[in-house]
């Protein structure tokens, strides 16, 4: 199977599975129509692809990733209604089509949001494995969509707006409200198959430059202005984020590391650190 055919056939199994979970009776049809909307309305599926793929390379099945490829993709989708609400990034859009807030008001995309919030961890509680792996997967999820984490991340860039931000605070800010979801991707896959904790620390590190790289590929293609020393070292990260790869390849000598980062590099220059639009 070549790594084209591999995304494709991921991104089609956490779009079935995505919808599966949210065929679910809701008492709010708005809210439901809201929270499908949001969801199942495209979307690359990177961080479940991160998911699948280091899963595959570590030996496991797919049907013990399905939920952790949801769950994280459920974060996803809900930071990104709360960031296109007036009161954040105020967009009208959203891959396309009007954000949810232009198509079911404020209210109902302020909840939708909460809701697919608390239903990624209703899903994460549904996987086929130990109950004790259950929750150590929930907790690093928790910390990396929370106030260590994406959350986090978000708050220090308002807090910055008004003020111009040094490259260490903005590659802080990168790490947390972008690299934290690519990063505990990777992490989910790695409790999964037991890694050790030293594996663990390198997957981390792994994903946070993956999201440094994502976030300078995001703002080359909105040509945001307060980033421009990041953006002049774009290179110079894509060369940090490979040398994370190699780094991942000594800690987890048990995957076939060629296909591995075959298909990861494949991913990265078609989808994360390329010159197309934004895929946010």
């Amino acid at each position: 199977m070549t790594t084209k055919e591999a995304l494709e056939k991921y991104q089609q199994r956490i779009n079935r599975f995505l919808a599966e979970y949210l065929s679910s009776s809701v008492l709010s049809e708005p809210l439901c129509e809201a929270m499908r909307y949001s969801v199942l309305n495209g979307g690359k599926r990177l961080r479940p692809l991160l998911v699948y793929l280091l899963g595959e390379a570590l030996g496991l099945p797919p049907e013990k990733l399905d939920q952790s490829a949801c769950a994280v993709e459920l974060i996803h989708a809900y930071s990104l209604i709360h960031d296109d609400l007036p009161m954040m990034d105020n967009d009208d859009w959203r891959r396309g089509k009007p954000s949810c807030h232009k198509v079911f008001g404020e209210a109902i995309a302020l909840l939708a949001g909460d809701a697919l919030q608390t239903l990624a961890f209703e899903v994460l509680l549904k996987a086929p494995l130990p109950p004790s792996k259950i929750l150590t997967m929930i907790s690093v999820l928790a910390r990396a969509a929370g106030p260590s984490g994406m959350v986090g991340g978000q708050a220090m860039e308002f807090s910055g707006l008004a003020r111009p931000l040094h490259r260490e605070k903005l590659e802080v800010i990168y790490r947390l409200k972008t690299g934290a979801l690519f990063s505990v991707s990777l992490e989910l896959a790695g409790i999964v198959a037991d890694v050790s904790s030293d594996a663990l620390a390198v997957l981390m590190h792994v994903g946070q430059a993956i999201g440094l790289g994502y976030q300078l590929q995001d703002d080359i293609s909105d040509n945001a202005v307060e980033t421009q020393s990041l953006i002049a070292s774009k290179n110079g990260f894509q060369d940090y984020l490979f040398a994370s790869l190699e780094n991942l390849q000594q800690v987890l000598p048990c995957f076939p590391n060629e296909q591995f980062t075959c298909r990861l590099s494949h991913l990265f220059s078609e989808q994360l650190l390329g010159k197309s639009p934004s895929l946010k």
